[in-house]
C-alpha cells in the first residue's frame, strides 16, 4: 500500500470529483480548479482569482497566517442553481512554497439517494448532472498537477477515501482516518471493508450496490462510527467505472455542518417509494 493513490487516480480524483477542490497561492490567488469548481464560479475559478473573496470569506490573511485547518465556512457561489454552501481549507507547502486547498460544497434541495427524491434545478441530481455535463471552459488537468493533488490529499480538511470493487478501503488520507479514530492504527481501517465504519448497515449496503452501477451519493447525511460513537457526515461520493465493473470509489466526506439534522434515508429504505 502506497502512502498516495496512483497519479492516474488522483488525476481522475481530482478532475471529476463531485465537490469542487481549488488550490492557491499565498496570496490566495487561484493556481488549480476542477471541473465541479468551474460549474460553481464559473470565470471565479479562473487562474489569477482571488478565492476567498469570491466566495464571500473574510478574513483570509489571518486564516493564512493561523495555517490551521478550518471547515464548513459559510460560502457564496455565482451559480443560480446552487448560490450558497460551505467551503473548507487547509494551508501546506509545494516545493517550499506555502499554498491553500479548498473543498467547497453546495447546498442541496433533495439529497440523492434519499426517500424524497424532490425535483428541480437546485436537487443532488441536478448537481451532478451539472458536474458530469460538457463544459468547454474546463481543461482536465494533468500530470504537472500531480503534486499539489498529493499536497491537497495532505492538507485540505475533507476526509477523502477510495474504495475498490469489494468493499475495501483501498486509500484514506489524513481527515478521513482521523474521523474514523484510525490515526493512530491507521491499517486498522485502510485495508479493511468500509462497512466498519458506518453507524446504519443498511445504508452502506445501499451504497456498496450504487457504487457498482455509478450511481451518485450527494450531499447524504449519514452517520460514521468512531470508537463506537457516531459522527455526523455529509456524503459527495461518485464512482469511476469502466467496462461496467468499478475501478474505484471519489469518495468526499465533510463533517457535518449542521450535525442535529435528521440522517438521510436512502430509497432503498422508504417504504413508500
Amino acid at each position: 500500500m502506497s502512502d498516495y493513490p496512483s497519479s492516474e487516480q488522483l488525476l481522475d480524483l481530482f478532475n471529476w470529483a463531485s465537490p469542487a477542490m481549488l488550490v492557491t497561492d499565498a496570496d490566495g490567488l487561484v493556481v488549480l480548479a476542477n471541473k465541479a469548481a468551474v460549474e460553481l464560479l464559473a470565470d471565479r475559478a479562473s487562474s489569477g482569482t482571488k478565492l476567498a473573496d469570491a466566495l464571500g470569506i473574510d478574513g483570509y490573511t489571518a486564516l493564512l497566517a493561523a495555517g490551521e485547518p478550518v471547515e464548513n465556512l459559510n460560502a457564496t457561489f455565482v451559480n443560480p442553481d446552487f448560490a450558497s454552501g460551505y467551503a473548507n481549507v487547509g494551508f501546506g507547502e509545494v516545493e517550499g512554497s506555502t499554498y491553500g486547498f479548498w473543498a467547497l460544497r453546495p447546498v442541496t434541495t433533495h439529497p440523492t439517494p434519499s426517500s424524497q427524491t424532490g425535483e428541480g434545478d437546485s436537487t443532488a441530481q441536478a448537481w451532478i448532472n451539472q458536474v458530469d455535463r460538457s463544459n468547454a471552459a474546463y481543461t482536465p488537468v494533468g500530470e504537472d498537477a500531480v503534486k499539489f493533488i498529493q499536497a491537497y490529499y495532505d492538507n485540505c480538511p475533507v476526509a477523502i477515501h477510495l474504495i475498490e470493487e469489494d468493499g475495501t478501503v483501498a486509500h484514506a488520507n489524513w481527515k478521513d482516518i482521523a474521523i474514523v479514530g484510525a490515526s493512530e492504527q491507521p491499517d486498522s481501517y485502510v485495508g479493511h471493508h468500509i462497512r466498519h465504519i458506518y453507524a446504519d448497515q443498511e445504508v452502506v449496503e445501499d451504497f456498496l450496490g450504487r457504487w457498482g452501477e455509478d450511481a451518485p451519493i450527494i450531499d447524504f447525511r449519514a452517520d460514521f462510527l468512531n470508537k463506537g460513537e457516531r459522527v455526523p457526515v455529509v456524503i459527495f461520493s461518485t464512482a469511476k467505472v469502466e467496462d461496467n465493473k468499478l475501478k474505484n470509489t471519489r469518495c468526499f466526506v465533510f463533517p457535518d455542518s449542521h450535525p442535529d439534522r435528521k440522517r438521510d434515508k436512502v430509497k432503498a429504505l422508504d417504504l413508500n417509494f
